[in-house]
């Protein structure tokens, strides 16, 4: 979701740019910054390299939008807002997008093209390309045959990426990498010691973070005497039985660092016994449930059910509030269950058979101490528009998971 220069010109929230906008901005008179760029149309950019130059250079800087169907004043301020005619803004849209996927590489997560009709012109649209900041940064452009070039753009200006520039933007890319794998444990640490850790309790645990966060400084302060809307779109966005709207029975938040936090425990006094959940302010996230499980011989028997309807529920959950926040580009996730002992999966809470040495497992699966954490990550337009790739990415983390405990199959598969 795009929060750009032109959004704070105009005191626009983070989101799609609208036609009321672009009026403001040429109003305004807004210049080009290094995440905004003015185009009136089309016939000025003769070759199509140039346009897929321009995505790459801003997914190399920290992102921004292209805006096609605005007349500057010759200082790259917004002048006039004209439009292009609908016909070409429609053809615009598809051919920007075949650009940014044929020519551009990586592919750009979350590259987005629309058109934004103009309530002022009948018949003619502005034509926006919002192209995220890339975590696969350095991009390259296809220039010619066999060779390739790597743009960035340096304020209003496009250039060409040097020997040395490319070292240190591929050093870049792997410690983004790291970093982003350290944000999530470190978002799985601070959430173990909110977990009451009684008995048999396996809680099922996942954390998220998005390559690039949301703006912090539109965020409201949370209101603890009001249902939070992230969080009611959340639980109206799950099946009707969930794992988490059994356990979270409102959606009040508790205030937190930068975070608003909801748990079954009222009052709140720093430990939860069924359900913790932190939406962070940035669009990172933190959420815990409680598995259903019974005492075995070698440890506790935790429902596979139950594991999987948590991490989807909680998959959900993360994608949803990072894309209400503003975040972008590609959401990061890690799995993990946590537990005082050995785990082992039944297929229902209630079914186990009796080992030849006289302990207890179920359905076939082994006990393991400590289950090795996983994670995978996927563009986070997709997770937030489909219900259908949110459990595609969520069963990925969960045959990583049962798989650790000899158990092939999933039980959710739609």
């Amino acid at each position: 979701m795009a929060y750009t220069s032109l959004h704070r010109s105009v005191g626009a929230l983070p989101g799609r740019v609208s036609a009321h906008m672009l009026a403001d901005a040429a109003d305004l008179g807004v210049g080009e910054a290094e995440d905004l760029d003015w185009k009136l149309d089309t016939e000025e950019t003769k070759d199509n390299r140039e346009h897929a130059k321009d995505f790459a250079a801003m997914a190399n800087a920290r992102g921004g939008i292209i805006v096609t169907g605005v007349r500057d004043d010759g200082a790259d301020h917004a002048a006039e807002l004209v439009g292009v005619p609908d016909d070409q803004a429609r053809r615009l849209v598809a051919s920007f997008r075949s650009l940014a996927i044929g020519l551009v590489r990586p592919y750009i997560p979350a590259f987005t093209v629309y058109s934004v009709a103009l309530p002022d012109a009948p018949g003619r649209s502005a034509v926006v390309v919002e192209v995220p900041r890339s975590s696969e940064a350095p991009n390259l452009v296809t220039w010619e045959k066999e060779a390739w070039r790597y743009p960035k753009r340096v304020g209003t200006d496009t250039v060409w990426l040097g020997e040395s520039d490319l070292e240190a933007a591929y050093g870049r890319r792997f410690a983004l990498r790291q970093d982003a794998q350290s944000h999530l444990q470190r978002l799985h640490d601070e959430l173990r010691p909110r977990l009451h850790m009684e008995g048999i309790a396996v809680w099922v645990v996942v954390t998220a973070v998005a390559s690039v966060p949301a703006p912090v400084e539109t965020v409201s302060t949370a209101n603890p005497s009001t249902a939070d809307p992230i969080m009611t779109s959340i639980l109206k966005a799950l099946p009707s039985y969930s794992l988490l709207g059994s356990h979270l029975k409102h959606a009040n938040p508790v205030v937190g660092l930068r975070r608003s936090i909801f748990t079954a425990h009222h009052p709140y006094v720093g430990q939860s016994t069924r359900v913790h959940i932190e939406l962070h302010q940035d669009g990172s996230f933190g959420g815990a449930l409680i598995g259903l499980a019974r005492t075995g011989n070698d440890g506790a028997l935790l429902s596979q059910l139950d594991l999987e309807r948590g991490v989807r529920n909680l998959v959900t959950a993360a994608a949803l509030n990072a894309a209400a926040r503003g975040a972008d580009g590609t959401l990061q996730l890690h799995a993990q269950l946590v537990s005082n002992g050995p785990v082992a999966l039944a297929e229902r809470e209630n079914t186990h058979h009796e080992r030849i040495d006289g302990g207890l497992t179920l359905d076939f699966s082994i006990p393991t101490q400590a289950p090795t954490p996983v994670t995978t990550e996927a563009p986070l337009d997709e997770l937030a528009a489909a219900e259908q790739r949110r459990d595609a990415v969520a069963n990925q983390l969960l045959r990583d998971l049962t798989h650790q405990f000899a158990v092939p199959d999933l039980l959710l598969l739609d």
